[in-house]
């Protein structure tokens, strides 16, 4: 028996192959799939900014008498709907049957250290995309912000 059997376990993904494997991991610790929840975030179109057509203006549409509030909250809702097909179609098989899906609107490490607290998970299983050097110093790293913001253990999967 290991220490996490048995727990609420959350696998954050982003339909990548490590994230693939992550969820699998997940069920493996957890023991039960039910256990499972496996999220996937959805960055807010709000943050990207939308122009007066309805398309997205690169750090543009921020001013309050051109936003398209309405339209922001739509691609968010396709989004959703998107990932959640999305994640019907990857992980239908027997494997993950019991396994439970959930998308959220929000920053990644907001939305997944959010989720965790709200439904009391006791384990986050992250893979690690591995980013080094330049690339994480400008983008940041999702698994280590998460790691300073969770209230539970977060398991980091290195490749």
């Amino acid at each position: 028996m290991n220490y996490f059997e048995n727990s609420k376990i959350l696998v954050p993904i982003d339909f990548s192959d490590q994230s693939k494997e992550a969820v699998q991991t997940g069920v493996k610790i957890a023991g039960k799939k039910e256990n499972v929840s496996v999220l996937h975030v959805v960055d807010p179109a709000q943050l990207y900014g939308l122009d007066d057509n309805g398309g997205y203006e690169l750090g543009g549409g921020m001013a309050a008498g051109t936003f398209n509030w309405d339209g922001a909250s739509q691609i968010d809702a396709d989004h959703e709907v998107t990932a959640m097909n999305q994640m019907k179609e990857s992980f239908g098989s027997d494997e993950f049957r019991g396994v439970q899906f959930f998308t959220a609107v929000d920053s990644p490490t907001e939305g997944i250290t959010r989720f965790a607290a709200d439904h009391k998970i006791d384990l986050i299983v992250l893979p690690s995309h591995g980013r080094s050097g330049v690339k994480r110093l400008l983008l940041g790293s999702v698994a280590e912000h998460v790691v300073r913001a969770a209230h539970c253990p977060v398991l980091i999967l290195r490749r």
